[in-house]
């Protein structure tokens, strides 16, 4: 039996979601809401979507959906998931799961009551650049790992984006860090021991336009990340070791395939080229390996991983209460 996903929002990540469900066999994007009928109407009607639904309620209570995806602002999302979760939906919520480390354990906590499956969207883990980069810094390839280094950013100077809007969940930490912080976190396994930050805060709204972090881990492993809303878009990610590094040129967003990123020695540099295999190049999107994991967990009563087998419960709880440690620090 297909598994039956219903989206709560009409934000343009939807159009990502619904192509990557026509993409593979036995995942369905069968309704999507909007609290503007009008909007839930026209976005299905373009989308190919069969139920469109005015209000998030009317969806959660549609027998026909097995699984939600919260594709809403930041602000919504805990008590969004948390109410499909108690009305008995599996959810895949996008990142960052919640506003801070409270919401998150609050949503994890309700979907162990619930019996329910919870992932956080962090698709660029399923991309396979990710788990082979992983594999072949376990596997010690750079020697031991000293730094990381990563940035991403972009541009939100819309009027009325809820990215500017303090209560939404806004600023480019939550919205674009949470990159930077989950792969240094899934580089290192584990969270940092200390944390320091500097923001430019935006006047009026309060929300964090650039800030810039540095994480130190156990065994004095560092990472400097910096986000921004300033920026034209810039994206990249860099591992330094003892005999090597990794440069990953794109690694939230990868391009069409293949995909390259390079293991830099002082003995011998190559390029990997990621090629797909054993499906079509335009399958494997990044968006749609994630709901074909969300969806196999599922069926199969499993819970949830990030590639290469990280658990994913255990992965947002860090994440999270690393943010909350660097906005704090920031906002010293």
């Amino acid at each position: 039996m297909n598994t039956r996903f219903g989206i709560l929002g009409t934000g343009p990540i939807v159009r990502k979601y619904a192509q990557a469900c026509r993409l593979l066999p036995g995942l369905d994007l069968v309704a999507l809401a909007s609290r503007d009928g009008a909007r839930a109407r026209a976005t299905a009607t373009e989308l190919g979507i069969q139920r469109a639904h005015a209000g998030y309620d009317t969806l959660l209570a549609d027998p026909g959906v097995d699984a939600v995806i919260v594709a809403l602002h930041n602000g919504l999302h805990c008590e969004w998931t948390c109410r499909a979760l108690a009305a008995g939906k599996h959810v895949l919520c996008e990142k960052p799961l919640g506003c801070n480390a409270g919401e998150v354990a609050k949503m994890f906590a309700v979907a162990h009551t619930h019996r329910r499956c919870l992932l956080e969207g962090f698709m660029y883990r399923f991309h396979p650049q990710m788990p082979e980069v992983f594999r072949r810094v376990r596997a010690g390839e750079i020697g031991r790992v000293l730094h990381i280094n990563s940035h991403r950013m972009s541009q939100g100077r819309e009027p009325g984006n809820m990215r500017y809007r303090r209560e939404a969940g806004g600023g480019a930490l939550l919205d674009i860090g949470c990159y930077n912080v989950s792969f240094a976190q899934a580089v290192t396994g584990t969270e940092p021991v200390r944390v320091q930050a500097s923001a430019h805060f935006d006047p009026a709204s309060g929300v964090d336009l650039t800030l810039t972090g540095t994480l130190v881990y156990a065994d004095d492993v560092t990472a400097q990340f910096c986000c921004s809303f300033e920026s034209e878009p810039s994206y990249g990610a860099e591992i330094v070791g003892t005999t090597g590094r990794i440069l990953i040129p794109n690694p939230w967003m990868p391009p069409a395939w293949p995909t390259d990123f390079s293991v830099v020695r002082a003995s011998k540099s190559e390029t990997i080229r990621m090629e797909p295999a054993g499906a079509p190049a335009h399958v494997l999107t990044a968006f749609a390996l994630q709901l074909s994991h969300f969806a196999d967990c599922i069926r199969h009563d499993r819970a949830p991983v990030f590639p290469p087998g990280d658990d994913a419960e255990r992965a947002s709880l860090g994440i999270a209460r690393t943010l909350d440690a660097i906005i704090a620090a920031a906002r010293v």
